[in-house]
């Protein structure tokens, strides 16, 4: 026993022995090579050393490593080697990344970019995005992540690298299905798999599967299946055990989500059979599992409880939670469907516990992690502004006083000019976009209201009168709708004069031309205009009004009267009543427009005269644009006056207006 153990210990040594002599023969090559570089010409000799460097990277010696780097880059940049420069910051961000060190890793990618911009070398530009791409997605920050995906394909496409480009694609593809952004993925995703097929690449079947998830979480299986089907030949044809597995357990999850069982479970079957060769443990108990639920569903209760049961001591086993927690669900829909209610809220409370635990872990690591981070960031900003304090001063020193002095005061100057012409044209722009947007917006809904409500009417009366043209329709019949012609007509009239008016307001060119008359004269003529169509509705119309004299535009006042009947014919039924009453008040007259009709909803009455249009279908289900009341509180404002609603549902509606009075 102690001669074995003997053995093991001199093993033990030599071998420590052998690696201590392999590291300092690995840092005196590097030393060797470092001696040779003089000129910008031993750049051969240059890269050979960096590529040294990765072995020392390879045997975790972070901090050596560094130290090379320090001494590789004081070389490059006294040769003028800007490409190794930037190759060297690369690998010193590369090597602090490697050692959660993101600040320093961000900074010496800056550098890099800074240098490989310099010369404009492409695939070092490239390599920075992709690698930056990577850690903001690892961090969360997938927006930033796309951005620097974004940067890459850019160069990957100057550069004409296929499996760069495809790669990228790929990533963005995952990235965009990270962020919900299912139609972005999808093309990403087929650029991707486009130049694979193209190239003749691998890994085209993995793509094929992650585009498959894609339309299922889009809810498109159709589209999902299609693509499975056709990965699935690829990973056959190409022994890809792996994607094959993949590619059954996604159909399974089609067939599933259709509801078609035994397809599913014959999926399912294939993906515990392929991934028994793969040796892919997970997604067969996974497979196993999801036929516990379609037993659930094909009420097998017994042979989904033994499944379940199974699944769940291997789920325990491997501590995977987040598939244990879809077991106690499966589990109490089980007991649910078998109608052990009691049972079925045990294991509710299980997935609750479970849940809340992994939740409160899961956060408890997320802080632990983050104030780690956060300690690690502050402490290497805390290094970084001491070393920038001491080049800083370095700096001053080389200089003297008063010429920095007058040199930092006129930039301040100019910057200050060039902030004041910067924020002067950001909010010219501002304000000429915010114009364009509403002159935009009047411009879409007046287009949107002729090519729909106007364009009705006057199609209506061009189908009537083609009746009268082509003989369908007798003379006696057609002056029997020629009334109804008129109508339509002064409606037609009516919301041209409404879509004028709301657009002239709009536009700011709608002016009041106020004079004195009496508001009966106005009511009459409009009682006189709507009696066929109140008469029609079984409405009756009251004019309860005393001569009342005011001072407003005696048009604009017709509007407003014809569109608060028209209004309140609208929502009246057979059997009710519009009356028009005026009282006086201290600073003008109210005219109140009172109909027995259905009433506003509450939650709806602040939304009449709102700058977005509000409209619901009459008592007839007429229709309309919503234009109406939100025109005549504009003209009633033009004319100093005010509008007012009152109402009650299911017992009516009264408008009131008030308007100056006329001088005596």
């Amino acid at each position: 026993m102690n001669v074995r153990y003997m053995r093991n210990y001199w093993l033990t040594f030599v071998l420590i022995l052998c690696g201590g002599t392999i590291c300092c023969a690995q840092e005196q090559i590097i030393d060797n090579i470092l001696s040779k570089i003089e000129k910008l010409s031993d750049s051969t000799t240059f890269e050979e050393g960096r590529k040294k460097l990765n072995d020392l990277v390879v045997q975790k010696k972070y901090d050596t490593a560094l130290l090379y780097t320090n001494e590789f880059l004081k070389i490059s940049k006294k040769i003028g080697y800007d490409k190794g420069t930037g190759q060297i910051y690369t690998q010193r961000g590369d090597i602090y990344n490697l050692m959660d060190e993101s600040v320093k890793t961000f900074r010496n990618y800056e550098m890099a970019e800074i240098y490989f911009k310099k010369i404009d070398y492409t695939r070092g530009l490239a390599g920075i995005y992709n690698n930056r791409s990577i850690i903001e997605e690892l961090r969360g920050n997938l927006e930033k992540s796309a951005n620097h995906l974004l940067e890459a394909v850019y160069h990957y496409k100057i550069l004409e690298d296929s499996i760069g480009l495809s790669n990228v694609y790929n990533n963005l593809g995952n990235v965009y299905a990270g962020l919900s952004d299912f139609e972005s993925a999808k093309k990403y995703y087929h650029e991707s798999i486009i130049i694979k097929k193209k190239k003749k690449l691998k890994g085209i079947g993995i793509m094929m599967n992650n585009l498959a998830l894609v339309f299922i979480n889009d809810k498109n299986p159709d589209s999902a299946k299609t693509f499975l089907l056709e990965s699935l030949e690829i990973g056959k044809k190409n022994d890809n055990l792996k994607s094959v597995a993949q590619s059954y357990s996604i159909l399974a999850k089609v067939a599933l989500y259709k509801k078609e069982y035994d397809k599913s479970k014959q999926y399912y079957d294939s993906t515990m059979a392929t991934g028994e060769k793969a040796g892919w443990k997970t997604l067969m108990i996974n497979a196993k599992q999801q036929l516990g639920l379609i037993a659930i569903k094909t009420k097998e209760y017994p042979k989904a409880k033994e499944l379940l049961a199974t699944t769940r001591k291997e789920f325990a086993g491997l501590g995977m939670t987040p598939l244990l927690l879809k077991n106690y669900k499966f589990s109490a829909m089980l007991d649910s469907a078998r109608g052990d209610f009691s049972n079925a809220y045990v294991w509710q409370k299980r997935y609750q516990e479970l849940s809340n635990k992994t939740t409160s872990e899961a956060t408890a690591r997320k802080i632990e992690k983050t104030e780690a981070l956060y300690k690690s960031e502050m402490e290497q900003l805390r290094i970084i502004d001491e070393q920038e304090k001491r080049e800083q001063q370095t700096k001053i020193e080389l200089f003297k006083y008063r010429a920095l002095t007058y040199i930092s005061l006129a930039i301040l100057v100019i910057i200050l000019i060039f902030m004041t012409l910067v924020i002067r044209t950001r909010r010219e722009r501002k304000r000429y976009i915010k114009e364009l947007n509403e002159s935009n917006q009047v411009k879409n809904k007046l287009f949107s209201i002729i090519s729909h409500d106007l364009k009705n009417e006057i199609h209506g009366l061009e189908g009537s009168l083609n009746l009268m043209k082509e003989d369908i329709i007798s003379t006696e019949e057609f002056r029997e709708i020629v009334p109804l012609l008129a109508n339509k007509t002064h409606q037609t009239s009516i919301l041209l004069n409404n879509l004028l008016n709301w657009s002239k307001s709009q536009l700011k060119e709608l002016n009041a031309k106020p004079t004195a008359f009496d508001i009966t004269e106005v009511i009459c003529n409009k009682f006189t205009f709507f009696k066929s169509k109140a008469e029609k509705k079984d409405i009756k119309l009251i004019n309860n009004l005393d001569p009342t004299m005011i001072f407003a535009d005696k048009d604009m006042f017709g509007i407003v009267a014809q569109n608060l009947i028209a209004n309140a014919i609208k929502f009246c039924n057979p059997g009710d009543t519009i009356a028009l009453l005026s009282r006086e008040k201290e600073d003008g007259y109210e005219i109140c427009f009172k109909d027995s009709g259905v009433g506003i909803d509450p939650d709806h009455i602040h939304k009449l005269f709102a700058e977005d249009t509000f409209t619901t279908e009459g008592t007839n289900n007429e229709t309309g644009t919503g234009l109406g009341l939100r025109i005549c509180k504009e003209l009633v404002e033009l004319n100093r006056g005010k509008i007012s609603v009152e109402s009650k549902l299911g017992e009516g509606s009264t408008f009131c207006i008030v308007l100056p009075k006329a001088a005596a």
